[in-house]
Parts: structure tokens; sequence; C-alpha cells
């Protein structure tokens, strides 16, 4: 099956879909013609209707990741285009990405290197007094399998308290967990010592968390999000931070990406961002490429795909 890579895939994974397809054209700068593509695996890589129109054979979307944002699913369902994401293959490098943030952000690791780097006279400047991860409350917006894991994580590393907020999940669900369903995102907004985002990116979650939302939560919580940028409005949580109405906040998303240089948010102290580095371990990497190439090798085989979107 000839199959176009348009993105830069771990070499490892490269190597696998060069051993188990046909033929791989190599990102997007070596392919000139896409007509003859049959499965396609993208990262970032856009996959439009004008893009999609000029594969008349194209048979499989194969994502290596889990959003598939870039991808128009209703134009590819109506094409009869099977449409696949990796969804296990990085849930534990974001979740740790997650853990990471919440303790540079509650400890001020960020600003007491900047604070290093300019000089200081004293050591533990009362300016940079955080607080412990330990026995605080961590509410989850969204409960897939990285929300999962960060509440698992946090609850046996730290044992904080796990709250959870996502209509699609049972409060028996919740409850097998270990953790505690909450029906309005307000109360858990109020009732959080840190705020995680691990939901899509639709037309329910854009500007999920607003200035109002973020007027509800503590003045020690800390927000981060490692989802879709678009679920947070950044001009609301710049002035949010600004104002001191949070602790800090942590973004590894942004609603234009990359993130710029000039960034308003970056001029803020109790900021941190990354960029979308959720994901961006060699182990996932690997995982992602492969898992990619596998659900394009099941379609082959005519075998159900074990992460069909469409």
């Amino acid at each position: 099956m000839i199959t176009f890579i348009f993105d830069p895939i771990d070499p490892s994974a490269l190597q696998y879909a060069k051993e188990k397809l046909d033929v791989v054209a190599w990102t997007d700068k070596e392919i000139e013609n896409y007509s003859t593509a049959e499965a396609v695996i993208v990262r970032t890589f856009k996959m439009t209707q004008e893009v999609i129109d000029q594969m008349p054979n194209l048979k499989i979307i194969a994502k290596h990741g889990v959003g598939v944002d870039n991808i128009d699913l209703d134009y590819a369902k109506r094409k009869g285009i099977r449409v696949t994401n990796t969804p296990q293959a990085n849930m534990h490098s974001v979740a740790e990405l997650v853990i990471g943030l919440a303790l540079n952000c509650s400890r001020k690791i960020n600003l007491s290197q900047k604070m290093v780097e300019k000089g200081i006279s004293k050591n533990s400047p009362v300016e940079l007094a955080g607080f412990e991860l330990q026995e605080k409350t961590i509410g989850l917006i969204g409960l897939g399998r990285i929300g999962t894991l960060v509440g698992h994580k946090l609850k046996a590393a730290f044992s904080m308290n796990v709250l959870v907020y996502d209509p699609y999940t049972s409060e028996l669900q919740c409850s097998e967990e270990g953790f505690i369903k909450y029906d309005c995102l307000e109360d858990i907004l109020k009732e959080s010592d840190i705020v995680s985002i691990s939901v899509p990116l639709t037309k329910a979650t854009e500007n999920l968390i607003s200035a109002r939302e973020l007027s509800l939560m503590k003045k020690n919580a800390i927000l981060i999000n490692t989802a879709r940028g678009k679920i947070i409005n950044e001009t609301d949580l710049y002035h949010a931070l600004q104002n001191g109405v949070i602790f800090g906040a942590a973004l590894d998303v942004f609603a234009e990406e990359p993130i710029s240089k000039n960034h308003p948010l970056l001029t803020c102290d109790n900021f941190i961002g990354t960029p979308h580095n959720g994901a961006n371990t060699v182990d996932a990497l690997i995982r992602m490429g492969t898992g990619a190439v596998d659900e394009i090798v099941r379609f082959l085989k005519q075998k159900e795909a074990s992460s069909q979107i469409a």
C-alpha cells in the first residue's frame, strides 16, 4: 500500500514503516504528487477537504498521536476513508508532563532559575515561597486515559484528593478509580488547588475557561492545560495572572502554535509555557509512529482498527 508520511517520525518508527509497507514517501517536501497515496500518516499536517480531494485512491488516514482536529473527519467519512489514531501511545508522557508542570508551578522553579541567573543576595527569598502538593486537591476536567493517569499518579505520590468533571463519565466509574465526580464545573473550580484540562477541542469546550471561570478558582490555585489551546481564553488568563486572581498557570498548548516569543503570557512571572511538548518523549514518539503503521497494516489485513475514529 503506497503510504505517504507527511511529518517527521522517529527513525526507528520510519524503519518499521519501510519494513511493513510497500512504499513510503518521507515528509511532504519529497511529495510532489498526492494522487498515488493510498494511506497517509500525519502528525500536524492538515488533511483538509482540498488535500483529501488530491488523493483519489486514499483509503486510510493514520494519525500519529491522539487529537484529530487537523483532519476533516466529516469529509473523510463521507469519502469512505478510515481515520485512526494512537490514543494509548503518549498517555504516560503527557501525564508525566502535567505532574512536572504542577511541581514547577507550585514551587516556582522557573522563576527561581531566572532570579538565580540575575543574581540573588540571600537564600530562600520570600517571593519564591511555593506550596506542597501533599494532600492537596486536583480537579480533573476530562477523565480520559490521560486524566485518569494524572489522577492515579498524583494520588499515589502525594495522597491528593481527586475530583472529576466529565459529563461523559459516571459516578460509578469515578468511584471505581477512587475519584469523586462533580456534576458542575463551577464547583470543581472552587474546590481544587490544581485544575488540569484533558478534553478535546469542540464547540462545547472552546473558551471553557474564561474570566468568569478563573474568578471562581482559589487565589492559590494552579491551572494546567495539555489538551488544546483554545479551551482557555488566553487574554482572560493573562489578566488573571497579572492581577493575582490565581497563583499560576502552565500551558503546553496555545490558540496559535508555535507560540510567539512576544506572547503576553510570557511576561507573567507566574506562568510556564512549553511548546506542545506533552508527547515529545523518545518512548512516546516510537509508540505513536509504530502504532500508526500498525493501523495501516490492520487495514491491509482487513482487521478492525484498534483506534478507529471515522
